[in-house]
Order: C-alpha cells, then structure tokens, then sequence
C-alpha cells in the first residue's frame, strides 16, 4: 500500500493535537498538574512518533508498532509527574491517565483511524467531565456522613470549608446553620450533611479548616444511610 501525502499525514497530525486540546482543556480548566499545552503536545509527539516510525524507515526495520509501544512506555514517565503524594493520599491519577490516553489519540490519529480516534475522544471527555460528579451517588451508603462545625462569623469559614470539601471529591448534601444562645459570644453552628468522601479524606479535608482562629470545634457525627 502506498504511503499517505504529505498533506494526509499533516491532517493525521492536526487530529491528533486537535484531541489532545480538547482533553487537555477540560483539566485546564479544572487547574491540574497537566493541562492545555502538556496534552497536545503528548498527542502531537506520539503522532508524529507513529508516523516516523511508520513512514520515515524503509525496509524490513519499518515496524510502526515498536514506535508505539515505545510511547506508551515513554509516557509512564510524564503521567508519573502529573501524580502528587501528600501523606498518605495520592491525587493527579486522573491527570497521568488522560495523559496517556492523549498519547493513545496520536497513536490512532497517525495511523489513519480517523473515526474511532474521534469517537475514543468524545468518550474520553464525557468520562472525564461526567464520571466525578457521579461519584458521590454511585458510592455505597455509609460513604454519607455529618459533622458539626462551631466557629466564630465573619471569616469566611463555611466557603472555606466547602472548598476543601469539594476538592476532595465530596458532595455537600446538606447545611444546617444555627446561632449560639450567647450573642455575646458571636459563635455559630453548621451540621453539614456531605456524601462521597471515606474516613480518611474527610479527615484531611477538615483538618484543614481546624487549624483556622476562628474555629472552635469540630465534632464528627456518626456515618448514616442514604
């Protein structure tokens, strides 16, 4: 089979950077690790790798699927700094896999499977964008949970609390507010109801709203059913 114009092969390459945008974009905008400029760039590389090694080499060494395995190979090493450790909690997973899968996009798009990169594309991003507000309600009964927060108005507690909550991957189901008895002593009380989140990341995400000076307390409440 003769080889493709040198056109056709710059369209293959405009496909490839043109996936690798737009899954690249969505964690842009989601302030990741890896984002618009790092995810073309891995799908232009791994297309232009594939076609190198399809149509630059001549002769019984033209083996285009030895270039892809080595881009999966090489790929390990990006996605493995997209990956952040902060104790014991791992975050940026998601990140290193849409990594790889923007190099799985410049594999395919180089070697002329123009719909099926399209279509891996489209559900590469509706997993993306859709699969992490799912989460919370697709977790097992007992991952819902209440806490207490006793604080001082004023200070921006709850919008904190709410971020860190949510960067966690949580789901605020509810928010019950109530004021202290003493209106001398400007203290407030917020039951929160939030759902998605285990033992441990709970844990860290109000960890990092004790520490603040106008929190008083935080009393954690048994988990309850849906």
């Amino acid at each position: 089979m003769d080889a493709p114009s040198s056109l056709e092969l710059i369209g293959r390459l405009a496909l490839a950077l043109a996936l690798g945008a737009v899954l690249g974009l969505e964690r842009e905008t989601r302030h990741k690790t890896a984002g618009l400029r790092t995810h073309s760039l891995v799908a232009l590389g791994a297309a232009l790798f594939t076609i190198a090694g399809a149509y630059a080499v001549v002769g019984p060494q033209n083996d285009p699927s030895r270039v892809a395995a080595q881009v999966v190979t090489g790929i390990g090493f990006i996605g493995a700094g997209a990956m952040i450790r902060s104790g014991f909690t791992v975050t940026g997973i998601t990140t290193a896999a849409t990594l790889w899968m923007a190099a799985a996009f410049g594999i395919a798009a180089a070697m002329g499977l123009y719909l099926v990169s399209i279509v891996a594309g489209a559900m590469a991003l509706v997993v993306v964008v859709t699969f992490g507000p799912l989460k919370p309600y697709v977790m097992f009964r007992r991952s819902r949970r209440k806490f207490e927060v006793r604080y001082r108005s004023g200070h921006g507690t709850l919008d904190a609390l709410f971020t860190a909550l949510e960067s966690a991957g949580g789901r605020i189901m509810g928010v019950l507010t109530t004021e202290s008895d003493d209106p001398s002593k400007d203290l407030r009380k917020a039951t929160v109801d939030v759902r998605g989140l285990g033992e441990v990341e709970l844990a860290k995400a109000l960890a990092s709203v004790a520490d603040r000076e106008e929190v008083v307390g935080i009393d954690h409440a048994p988990s309850t059913d849906s």
